[in-house]
């Protein structure tokens, strides 16, 4: 963890993003957001500064975006980073599906320090989580993983689990941050 680079990210954000997903989540279907960062003039600290909310389909147990290249030209014009994603449990605890892994192994495989945010609303203990895929045993283990929807899979090589919270992320309140809906 020590080459990870500090992450910086306000609950303001979080809260917002919840806010935005209040109507589905109340129908019990998942919602998506892209975290798209800028990093400081040192190259150390990441501040996820813009919430991008893009086109989506859910379900109870999945959420899908589509019309990538719209999130594409957000980064592209605003010179932001893909530092993750977040996405809503409306009916579920707060941890990473089989199919969450492999989400976040696409963000963490272009960046080592993207991070998965699950928002579980009706999880009594623990509403929030912030999850990274272990390295080397996770990431490298999802990466090899052919299979597609929810499925186990087997122990890493490493006798690390597949996920783990973030060290690396700080939950700092001036971060300050734009929201752009693409739906």
């Amino acid at each position: 963890r020590a080459s990870l680079r500090d992450v910086h990210v306000s609950l303001a954000l979080m809260e917002q993003f919840l806010a935005m997903a209040a109507a589905n989540t109340a129908r019990g279907v998942e919602t998506c957001g892209i975290l798209a960062a800028s990093l400081s003039a040192n190259d150390s600290v990441f501040t996820i500064s813009t919430l991008i909310i893009p086109k989506q389909t859910g379900t109870s147990d999945t959420v899908e975006m589509y019309s990538e290249e719209d999130v594409l030209t957000v980064h592209l014009e605003r010179e932001l980073y893909p530092l993750g994603w977040i996405h809503t449990h409306p009916t579920q605890t707060c941890f990473l599906s089989s199919v969450d892994v492999h989400t976040q192994c696409s963000y963490q495989t272009m960046l080592d320090e993207a991070v998965a945010i699950v928002m579980a609303p009706t999880d009594s203990s623990k509403r929030l989580g912030i999850f990274r895929l272990t390295t080397p045993g996770g990431l490298t283990l999802v990466q090899n993983c052919e299979r597609r929807g929810f499925h186990t899979h087997p122990d890493t090589h490493t006798g690390q689990e597949v996920y783990e919270l973030c060290g690396h992320v700080y939950l700092n309140d001036r971060v300050q941050h734009d929201v752009i809906d693409l739906r």
